[in-house]
């Protein structure tokens, strides 16, 4: 069945702009999700393609063709926050993307998030990097983009982001990876370096929330000894929770999941649902702009609703000897004259 579904688009939903047409079928269903987190390799997406051999395009044609593919996919996901990697290791690569979403949309619905990587040329395949795009009104970066080690080139492949919702003041940690490609013998051995950076990294005290949700493209199948390490810290597998038989990547015929969603045990919980959406690998390969396909999350945090609004919030005075403050669950409970009040929409640091 995978065969055939991989050569068979249904249920499609064509996006035109102007005089180009692309195909894209309609983003998996999460649930109900307050946020969705996307994670894609973008498969050298370069700005400044005459620098590098590694994109596939080589002129101004090239580079249109391929933003506009991948815009339509950011658009059509409704995605909150997008994890790309594989991208040039340049500021311009992700400012171009949220120019050209920011145009599209008609304002300045969307960002990037700084993280100060700039590689001027693409000795030892350093020019690459992983990085984020949100969208302002939903999330807000928390605190920096960093990596989750220091070795060169994995440095700007390995990126750790904390993100606020908004509308409840709920945290979690996005880790977005880019794993040693299965080049060789030896890359088993990176993978595993990578694998061992990373926990390291998502272990520490750097760490802004404890609710992780580590993504990306790890180039390993459940199988490998890299993948294995990162199961024995107590993380799960979400695409495979929601559906045994995902793939994101086909490589002569043989189906995939070499792109995966990482959760420990309390961002299990807050997630609604989890799949590959099958952007690149379920259309004919002219109409590809990655050889990847998409990986969406959806995300509920915390177990409180939103303030409504014209909600009634009472204020309590917290410095009064006989009143109690205790955290649980991410927020503050105020415990007063035997009455118990939930403080929302709010988190003091």
């Amino acid at each position: 069945m995978k065969k055939l579904f991989a050569v068979i688009v249904l249920l499609e939903t064509v996006l035109s702009f102007g005089s180009a047409v692309f195909a894209i079928k309609p983003a998996p269903d999460l649930g109900n999700p307050r946020i969705i987190v996307l994670a894609h390799n973008l498969q050298n997406y370069y700005i400044n393609y005459d620098e590098s051999d590694r994109p596939s395009y080589h002129d101004e044609a090239g580079l249109a063709t391929k933003t506009q593919r991948i815009v339509d996919m950011m658009l059509a996901s409704n995605a909150d926050i997008f994890a790309f990697c594989e991208v040039e290791a340049k500021p311009v690569s992700l400012q171009y993307l949220v120019d050209e979403l920011n145009d599209r949309v008609e304002s300045t619905a969307y960002a990037a998030v700084a993280d100060e990587i700039y590689v001027q040329t693409d000795s030892y395949d350093n020019a690459i990097k992983a990085g984020f795009i949100y969208r302002i009104a939903t999330v807000e970066p928390y605190g920096s983009n960093y990596s989750a080690t220091s070795i060169t080139y994995y440095k700007n492949v390995m990126r750790i982001q904390a993100w606020t919702e908004k509308a409840t003041g709920e945290r979690f940690t996005l880790s977005m990876n880019h794993f040693k490609a299965k080049s060789d013998d030896a890359s088993v051995a990176k993978r595993v370096e990578n694998a061992n950076w990373l926990m390291t990294a998502l272990g520490s005290y750097r760490v802004k929330d404890p609710d992780i949700l580590a993504v990306g493209d790890f180039n390993a199948e459940m199988d490998e000894e890299c993948i294995s390490i990162i199961l024995n810290k107590g993380y799960e597998e979400q695409l495979l929770r929601f559906d045994e038989d995902a793939y994101s990547y086909i490589y002569r015929n043989n189906y995939e999941l070499i792109d995966h969603a990482f959760a420990n045990s309390t961002m299990a919980e807050q997630i609604t649902g989890a799949a590959v959406w099958h952007t690149n690998t379920s259309v004919y390969s002219s109409n590809r702009y990655s050889d990847h396909d998409a990986v969406l999350v959806g995300l509920r945090l915390g177990k409180e609703e939103p303030i409504g609004p014209g909600e009634a919030v009472e204020t309590v005075t917290v410095s009064e000897p006989q009143a109690q403050k205790i955290l649980r669950q991410g927020q503050l409970i105020i415990i007063r004259g035997g009455a118990e009040y939930t403080v929302t929409g709010q988190r003091l640091n």
